[in-house]
């Protein structure tokens, strides 16, 4: 988390609340004003609305981290009680107090029936696009979050890439632009943090068009920690006009891609439209070499050494590409590379291992 800010620290001594403002606005393209700088929203395929539930839910962690109280006039009662459970469990995973919201319970709404998967074209997304019960409806890509907006470049063929997708598979999709990640107080706590929450905003904004957001899990059941997108974090995002879900815990990174490969529609869009990178992303798609990507091609190599994901450079070797990896500073990504000892070619094996050990002395290391 970024240190505060002078303003920020003189508005949490003075107990100047973030304030959310309480008119419903609805459209495709909107703006509002939180704690003094502007806010963005805009879709060409859909109808947004921008609720205290939404703007809420974008800002109640980012406030939290700041010291700093969210307050409005009303709004949904489930969401409101919900605000308790997710300050009891952000405050046991990262000790950011107890700064309940100011606001009144308003009246229930009554959820749309459709079924939306927040679908960023990575293996996790792709995963629950095709093995999630119920199916999803509609495919969401959030453009502003891993991909900033000015990148046209690269916004462009994502969006070619879910339409592609969205019809192979016989689903609506929708893209939504946003400049939330540049919100000067959502830049006060780390992506990893914030992600969870401000994929379940997309999902508000879409209330006229689903009742369940579908979230898919970073990290499987026996390798859960403290994250932005978690099992038990995602549903208190809930309101009564949403239900957001999390899915595909049940099931490792490892194996969804292994059935990913052995469905035949799913493997023949992964060839084209698979992306795992944002790091150095580009209009192809993958680099091939930052960690996501490294991490790919080994489990491909596991799994599929024949396949050839369009998407995926590999003008490094890999095991060129895996010693000039840096360490990696979390203990929980590294469950997946752990996952791999033993199934890669000997050579790839011990390269690995060594990033492995890197990546341990060095998490070990910066241990207070």
């Amino acid at each position: 988390m970024a240190k505060p800010k002078i303003r920020d620290r003189i508005a949490r001594f003075l107990d100047i609340p973030v304030h959310i403002p309480s008119l419903v606005e609805h459209g495709n393209d909107l703006c509002t004003r939180i704690d003094g700088k502007f806010l963005h929203v805009r879709s060409e395929h859909s109808e947004l609305v921008l609720s205290p539930e939404a703007l809420g839910t974008a800002f109640l962690l980012p406030a939290l981290a700041m010291g700093r109280r969210l307050a409005g006039k009303s709004c949904d009662p489930k969401w409101l009680e919900n605000t308790k459970r997710i300050l009891d469990l952000v405050d046991e995973w990262w000790d950011w107090g107890l700064i309940h919201p100011d606001f009144t319970p308003g009246a229930p709404g009554k959820p749309s029936q459709g079924v939306g998967l927040a679908f960023s074209l990575g293996v996790d997304s792709f995963y629950s696009c095709f093995f999630a019960d119920p199916g999803p409806d509609l495919l969401i890509l959030g453009s502003g979050f891993d991909i900033p907006l000015e990148r046209r470049d690269i916004l462009i063929p994502m969006c070619n890439s879910l339409a592609a997708v969205a019809e192979a598979t016989e689903k609506n999709w929708t893209m939504i632009e946003t400049d939330l990640k540049g919100h000067r107080l959502f830049r006060r706590i780390s992506w990893e943090a914030s992600h969870g929450a401000a994929v379940a905003f997309l999902g508000h904004l879409l209330q006229k068009h689903i009742g369940t957001l579908l979230i898919s899990s970073s990290y499987d059941q026996d390798h859960l920690g403290p994250w932005g997108s978690h099992p038990d974090l995602d549903s208190y995002w809930s309101s009564s006009r949403l239900s957001v879900k999390s899915i595909g815990h049940e099931v490792s990174r490892s194996e969804k891609l292994k059935r990913l490969i052995n469905h035949p529609v799913a493997r023949s869009l992964m060839k084209d439209h698979l992306r795992v990178c944002w790091e150095n992303p580009s209009s192809r798609g993958n680099c091939g070499y930052c960690h996501k990507c490294v991490l790919l091609r080994m489990t491909l190599r596991w799994h599929a050494p024949d396949l050839q994901i369009r998407t995926l450079p590999e003008d490094i070797p890999l095991i060129q590409a895996i010693e000039a990896l840096p360490p990696l500073t979390n203990n929980l990504p590294l469950n997946f590379r752990r996952e791999l000892i033993g199934h890669l070619d000997p050579p790839i094996d011990k390269a690995l291992g060594k990033l492995i050990k890197r990546s341990e002395e060095s998490i070990e290391s910066a241990r207070p």
